[in-house]
């Protein structure tokens, strides 16, 4: 089974737009500095007026559970939470789940 990992960001109050889209645009960059892992990837900035917050997104998907923490061991995570993350995201959930392996 594939893994869906979902995080949903909560960005502090005195955040820029221009941070705020640093941080989406280094989010969507991930894909392509692992692409052996992440099969798919989806990021955005949310619509809808029940959000609690939670405006920022991304959803990848991943071959199994050992990619998921080789992507959260992966040198490129651990940059983006140094540099940008930890500086500018406020809360955080992260949900992971089996999914049916995608066909592509």
């Amino acid at each position: 089974m594939a893994i869906l990992h979902t995080v949903l960001f909560k960005i502090n109050e005195n955040a820029t737009d221009e941070k705020a889209k640093e941080m989406m645009d280094a989010i969507a960059a991930f894909q392509n500095q692992l692409p052996e892992i992440i099969l798919s990837m989806h990021s955005g900035v949310d619509k809808s007026a029940q959000n609690q917050g939670f405006s920022y997104s991304f959803t990848m998907i991943f071959k199994n559970k050992q990619d998921v923490d080789t992507y959260i061991t992966s040198e490129a995570h651990t940059q983006f939470t140094q540099k940008i993350g930890y500086p500018l995201i406020k809360d955080a959930i992260v949900v992971d789940y089996e999914i049916p392996e995608p066909k592509f």
